[in-house]
């Protein structure tokens, strides 16, 4: 099955769209139900604040230090720490007792400086196939490109998004 190529100005502009939508998704939200469980969700669901959280250090852990080390010609995994989502859980948990429009700014620069650096790549290099990082499995055979990487904070966004999205849309309101 052949690799497929990704257009950077594309990229760039699911990655800002993707933060525009969980932005406004959460600030939907209720502020009764930031930070705690809506009624009826089982005790191990995240709350909005845990799911922003969670993207927050995804994109500050893994997806921007992965760019930045593929932008300055090294193989993305020079600045992080691993592409293994779970040791920063600790650290989401302690951020989601944050305010929603701290996580929030949060993202957006890092969003922001994501879209800089799918920018700042050589056309040829940006779908060229040459990190080892996030490895294969789950993620698909490595090594994956610049766009590969940029894309995955779109598809993780939607994955925390659509829970985010829920919660404004089905958060208990006020009847009057």
């Amino acid at each position: 099955m052949p690799y497929p190529s990704f257009d950077q100005a594309e990229t760039a502009l699911r990655i800002r769209e993707s933060f525009g939508t969980v932005a406004w998704a959460a600030r939907m939200v209720p502020a009764d139900f930031t930070h705690t469980l809506m009624p009826g969700l089982p005790d191990d669901a995240w709350t909005v604040a845990m799911n922003l959280a969670h993207l927050v250090m995804y994109d500050e852990g893994i997806a921007l230090p992965i760019l930045e080390s593929l932008a300055a010609g090294e193989n993305g995994t020079t600045r992080v720490r691993t592409t293994n989502e779970n040791w920063f859980y600790n650290d989401a948990v302690a951020l989601s007792s944050e305010p929603i429009e701290a996580m929030l700014a949060r993202l957006e620069a890092s969003r922001a400086r994501q879209c800089e650096l799918v920018a700042g790549f050589a056309t040829a290099d940006f779908n060229r196939r040459w990190t080892p990082a996030f490895g294969s499995g789950l993620h698909g055979n490595a090594p994956h490109s610049p766009a590969w990487v940029a894309t995955k904070t779109f598809q993780h966004t939607w994955e925390h998004g659509n829970s985010v999205l829920r919660a404004a849309l089905f958060s208990p309101t006020d009847a009057s």
